[in-house]
């Protein structure tokens, strides 16, 4: 009889031992997929915050030079506005002298 105790105790004792293996791997895989679904989601993340800098860069490079072409398209205005004044102011005295004399 002891040795028919001993067997099933020791049987008992591999029952236990690989239903304990199994949980601790159970939990060993959710530890594992948990690390594995941050690491992928903070991939995710950093990778559409990577695009969203580029694309700011883009429209920040888009602005600068658009603003720099319209105070350059400013200045030629500028400079044709005062033409134009200084010619109007020509054509006002020609008129005057000719309307005086």
């Amino acid at each position: 009889m002891r040795k028919d105790e001993l067997v099933a105790r020791l049987k008992l004792f591999l029952i236990l031992a690989i239903v304990v293996a199994v949980v601790a791997a159970l939990l060993y895989l959710a530890y594992g997929f948990a690390l594995v679904w941050q690491a992928l989601a903070s991939g995710i993340i950093i990778a559409i915050l990577c695009i969203l800098i580029i694309v700011l860069l883009g429209v920040s490079i888009f602005l600068w030079t658009k603003n720099f072409l319209i105070k350059r398209e400013l200045k030629r205005s500028e400079m044709e506005l005062a033409q134009c004044r200084a010619q109007l102011k020509k054509a006002v005295a020609f008129k005057e002298e000719g309307v005086e004399n």
